[in-house]
């Protein structure tokens, strides 16, 4: 796994170790959310740890900006499907990883769906196709 800074680390695994529940569904949260540092910053905007849900109101907070919103965006979608009604264009990977993040964001797509992110075995083309 990957970091994008000292601090996206940190903050990735001061929640998990606080968490009851390390499925998945938390793991690509959290690893989502530490990668922007505004996110970061605002997470008690962006997910309610007492009740374990995200925070939907956290898209339309005025500190958001470019980063933060894609990030948002991708942690949500990972949690729970999300898309935020009338803007579902904005969480289609053409918006969502045309970005700097990009490299963090394929990181938290495999943490979310590891049954299927699995290496392939290399195979030698022979020219014989089944």
């Amino acid at each position: 796994m990957k970091f994008k800074s000292k601090e996206h680390e940190q903050f990735f695994y001061t929640l998990v170790n606080s968490c009851k529940n390390n499925d998945t569904y938390h793991l690509s949260l959290f690893y989502t959310l530490g990668i922007d540092k505004d996110c970061r910053y605002h997470i008690n905007e962006l997910y309610n740890k007492k009740n374990d849900s995200i925070i939907i109101s956290g898209l339309n907070q005025p500190w958001q900006t470019s980063g933060s919103d894609l990030t948002t965006r991708l942690a949500f979608n990972l949690w729970n499907g999300y898309t935020q009604d009338g803007y579902e264009n904005e969480s289609t990977p053409s918006e969502l990883f045309a970005c700097e993040y990009a490299p963090y964001f394929f990181e938290a797509v495999k943490m979310r769906y590891p049954e299927y992110c699995k290496e392939q075995p290399y195979r030698k083309n022979t020219g014989k196709e089944r």
